[in-house]
């Protein structure tokens, strides 16, 4: 098993989450900021801190909710039964039983799922080189603790450590947020249609992002569409899943391969923050412009030269 897939188990496994950055690392927060919305979305109870390495006082960013009265969490997953109504009644026997009414759809047991709420926390650093950084206050609470950095004084000091020196913090932290998008975007994926559901597979699979300049892109031979059994327009299920602030990014660039004669690439580039890099290859390419995103065509049949073409642009 893979750290990343540690990661990600142990990410499942834990309701209570706490992510500590480095006020003197920008790209700490940066990437501390992503990971919390990301472990929002899978309704984690994720709260980030920012410590001052020079006086080694934590204090509070950002706390999602409040700490769970309650010992258990019955979570039910509707997908096609929707819930209507819900009651319970003891049993003489010293249980409860629960009623749940439907709108006639099957609810199945796998769709009913019980978490412990109160249980100690994962404490995930970003940046954060000695143990002796941790304020006290956290150093007793963590049942676990997952190291993220990227510098070579970092002493291993959590259950996981994943310490890069050639990878931004930004890097790391888009390889494990990869790794969880499946089952942050669980819900939607089983309402999308087919091929929908398919090609997000298939770009997610393909999904790679470079530092510079802040980029976050996939690419889709003819192949890949087919073999998802998409069509082009399916594409925009994808599109909004990406863009949707789950990833420390700055300007997302999607191509595809169209199989029309002649064969040529198309592509979608989309950039909340930069309208000059939405101007940039909106004049390069034959496109149409809507809010902060460009759609465009080219006439070059070979994918990897528009990659380069517009990462060039950019720089």
């Amino acid at each position: 098993m893979t750290n990343i897939e540690q990661v990600k188990e142990s990410i499942e496994k834990y309701f209570d989450i706490t992510i500590l950055t480095s006020k003197s690392n920008p790209e700490s927060a940066t990437a501390g900021k992503a990971f919390l919305f990301s472990l929002k979305k899978l309704n984690k109870n994720a709260t980030l801190l920012e410590v001052d390495n020079a006086s080694l006082e934590a204090a509070p960013k950002k706390i999602t909710v409040k700490e769970p009265q309650a010992d258990f969490l019955i979570s039910i997953k509707e997908g096609g039964a929707k819930l209507s109504q819900l009651f319970y009644e003891k049993t003489r026997t010293g249980g409860l039983n629960l009623f749940l009414n439907t709108d006639g759809k099957e609810l199945k047991k796998d769709d009913i799922i019980l978490k412990p709420l109160k249980q100690k926390q994962f404490l995930i650093t970003i940046g954060i080189d000695f143990y002796e950084e941790i304020p006290p206050n956290l150093r007793e609470k963590p049942s676990f603790i997952l190291n993220i950095d990227n510098r070579s004084i970092n002493q291993s000091f959590g259950d996981i450590n994943i310490v890069e020196q050639k990878k931004s913090l930004l890097e790391i932290i888009f390889k494990i947020i990869k790794a969880l998008a499946i089952s942050i975007f669980e819900k939607e994926l089983r309402e999308a249609q087919m091929g929908e559901a398919a090609l997000f597979e298939k770009i997610l699979e393909n999904l790679q992002f470079k530092i510079k300049p802040n980029l976050l892109f996939s690419k889709l031979s003819h192949t890949d569409i087919v073999e998802a059994t998409a069509e082009p327009k399916d594409i925009k299920f994808t599109l909004e899943k990406l863009c949707s602030g789950i990833f420390p990014f700055h300007n997302f660039l999607l191509l595809w391969e169209q199989n029309f004669s002649p064969l040529s690439v198309r592509g979608v580039f989309y950039s909340p923050d930069n309208q000059e890099n939405i101007r940039i290859i909106a004049n390069r390419f034959i496109s149409q412009q809507k809010y902060n995103s460009v759609i465009f065509n080219t006439k070059e049949k070979e994918i990897n030269r528009v990659e380069d073409q517009i990462i060039n642009l950019l720089n």
